[in-house]
């Protein structure tokens, strides 16, 4: 939906939040200073509008629909970016401040987003930090959106309206339950990955479309016995000892406990993908979410070079 060229105003907007995130008409007229039966109008106007039912309503209170959920999200971060450009705008001169949404895969995030708020608290102490920690197709759809300032994704130039700038060749590892004490070699070979039992996400995800794609230019056939889209369904695979899957180092460390699995770099061929941070065109870098920006490049560059994130640095 197209906010700019709708009759849909920044007060239905405000209204249909406030709304959602009482519960209530009545709640939501008491936090807004609104007669009820007037912002009740502006939610019927807005159904209109739109040509959606958006609230769901009952005696325990209101719910959003699945549209209201979807011009929800829309408006709050219409909202946030709203009142981030004019906070920005009031702090010529000063320190960078207001709301920064950032989207990142939940293994990075794990890693990352700790030593992040610290930087953040001793550098930036008026920034706001939101963290999507999202699956990587979930989080390409909300920066071609442009729901959030910026954000850490694979294939970043396979999504539209989205500018990028590459960070990190990250090195996949084959995952595997440790099978009592014995050592086992750093490294694993394609062919012979090709042979154990995989456990994959959907071809909607990167990390499958990857490996697929060796798999193709190396003329062999991979032997997935469970496609999950949930990871920790895929974890709990992993675990029990169905098969083994292929993820990244930090998604080991987030993932799985210390001592539970194996995790090997594939080798002959090496297969490793690229991790960028990007930003919607439309949705120009505030000075707050450049200094988040820099913050997280420079602690994932970090990570790179200590070992805690398998792969090599391409900035």
């Amino acid at each position: 939906m197209d906010l700019l060229r709708s009759p849909i105003s920044l007060r239905q907007l405000h209204y249909l939040v406030a709304v959602a995130d009482a519960g209530s008409f009545t709640a939501a007229a008491d936090q807004t200073h609104v007669a009820q039966p007037a912002l009740s109008r502006q939610i019927a106007l807005l159904e209109v509008q739109v040509g959606l039912r958006l609230l769901d309503r009952s005696r325990n209170g209101v719910a959003l629909t699945e549209g209201g959920v979807r011009l929800y999200n829309l408006a709050r971060s219409t909202l946030e970016r709203l009142g981030s450009v004019q906070t920005e705008l009031q702090a010529t001169g000063k320190k960078p401040t207001g709301v920064v949404t950032v989207a990142l895969p939940s293994g990075l995030a794990s890693m990352l987003v700790p030593k992040v708020v610290r930087e953040l608290e001793v550098h930036y102490p008026e920034i706001i930090l939101r963290v999507d920690d999202g699956l990587s197709p979930e989080n390409g759809r909300r920066l071609e959106s442009a729901m959030i300032d910026f954000g850490m994704v694979p294939a970043a130039d396979e999504l539209v309206e989205v500018d990028y700038e590459p960070l990190v060749r990250e090195s996949l590892l084959l995952v595997e339950k440790r099978s009592g004490p014995r050592r086992v070699p750093p490294t694993i070979t394609f062919d012979q990955v090709v042979k154990l039992k995989l456990i994959m996400p959907p071809r909607t995800f990167h990390t499958r479309r990857v490996v697929e794609d060796v798999a193709l230019v190396t003329h062999n056939n991979l032997n997935i016995v469970h496609e999950q889209r949930s990871v920790t369904t895929i974890i709990s695979l992993v675990r029990a000892g169905l098969g083994s899957t292929i993820t990244s180092s930090p998604a080991v460390e987030q993932f799985w406990a210390p001592g539970t699995v194996t995790a090997r770099r594939i080798v002959r061929p090496e297969i490793t993908r690229t991790i960028s941070l990007a930003w919607p065109v439309q949705r120009t870098l505030s000075v707050a979410a450049r200094a988040v920006y820099d913050v997280i490049k420079g602690l994932a560059i970090e990570a790179v070079k200590d070992g805690r994130w398998q792969g090599t640095p391409l900035c």
